[in-house]
């Protein structure tokens, strides 16, 4: 092969390594990726395998058609006049304008569609038994693999995104729903209604704390801290298959660090509250047994201090522990493919 046309290969696979399958405004568009799917099945050397761009784009039309309901498909597929359309752009548009797809649409047949694309326009033979998706796709095939799991991770990287900003009004993460669902063997709605009864128990309890804390009642305050804190890194091993009955604060602790390398410093940093916590309530003791005023007044001083950086360390890891929800499900696959030599 000549070396322009390697060359031309080379920077059509660092193209697509970086493709942005959908856009800001959470669209996709729908005849760019068919004709550039079918330029990776030609750079691979078997574009006679290749389906018809006009045959992938009316597929995932159809699918979507039979997702849809009421005014679905105005929302979910938007043609876009190209005002500077010109000749060059005719394989790509030849009706001179795009298809865009909103997120909204394909959430509900992107793995459908991606699947029919192998197993109903390629003919290839369905598998007798559950596989990926995409397990059509021959990891010999650098090109048309690079494209596909790159649609993949590309796609649930956006909607981890899209949960993660919804996830502070709703109070949990569509992610752990899911995870909980499959995990607990239960419906999603039930999950999605026993996360939504979890997040309330939350806010009251950080209303309590505050409270507490305006009352100067500051041993009720580190009380509900250690409580709330200790539910958060109990329920984090929990999705990590980590089961305990009872656990200790510092067991807790101990556990969530051995497992959370990027963590490592928050946990760290809760431990020494942990003593704090523990020192606030010997020095109540102890301030009680002595009846010293200065006693009280360090251990008063002392317990504030310490109440005040606890309901830090419980928004802060409130915090933690969403982020970490979106990711319990894992959405990437392994792969091992070969590179373009």
């Amino acid at each position: 092969m000549k070396k322009e046309v390697l060359d031309e290969q080379a920077g059509f696979l660092e193209f697509i390594k970086n493709y942005e399958y959908i856009n800001e405004q959470g669209r996709l568009d729908l005849e760019a990726f068919c004709f550039n799917l079918s330029i990776c099945f030609s750079c691979d050397g078997i574009l006679d395998k290749s389906p018809r761009p006009i045959d992938m784009y009316h597929l995932l039309i159809d699918l979507l058609k039979n997702h849809a309901n009421n005014n679905d498909m105005s929302l979910w597929v938007q043609n876009q006049k190209l005002v500077d359309w010109s000749p060059e752009f005719e394989r790509m548009y030849p009706d001179k304008y795009r298809t865009c797809i909103h997120i909204a649409g394909l959430v509900h047949v992107m793995s459908y569609w991606v699947y029919d694309i192998g197993h109903y326009l390629m003919g290839i033979p369905e598998p007798k038994k559950i596989e990926k998706y995409f397990n059509w796709v021959d990891s010999e095939w650098i090109f048309v693999h690079t494209f596909i799991n790159g649609f993949h991770n590309f796609f649930t990287s956006f909607l981890k995104k899209m949960d993660e900003k919804g996830v502070k009004e709703r109070g949990y993460s569509l992610f752990e729903a899911l995870h909980k669902s499959k995990s607990s063997d239960i419906d999603y709605d039930k999950a999605i209604n026993e996360l939504k009864i979890r997040s309330s128990a939350q806010n009251k309890a950080i209303k309590r704390i505050d409270q507490a804390i305006s009352a100067e009642f500051y041993l009720e305050a580190i009380t509900l801290e250690e409580n709330l804190i200790s539910n958060c890194l109990f329920n984090y091993l929990k999705s990590k298959n980590k089961h305990f009955k009872n656990p200790s604060f510092q067991k807790l602790l101990k556990e969530c660090k051995e497992l959370t390398n990027d963590a490592s410093e928050m946990v760290d940093r809760v431990n020494t509250w942990r003593a704090k916590r523990n020192t606030a309530i010997h020095g109540f003791v102890e301030s009680e047994i002595n009846s010293l005023s200065e006693s009280e007044n360090e251990f008063l001083s002392f317990a504030k201090e310490t109440s005040i950086e606890g309901r830090d360390f419980c928004q802060l890891i409130c915090d933690w522990y969403i982020k970490q929800s979106i990711n319990f499900i894992p959405t990437e696959f392994e792969t091992k493919q070969k590179t373009l030599n």
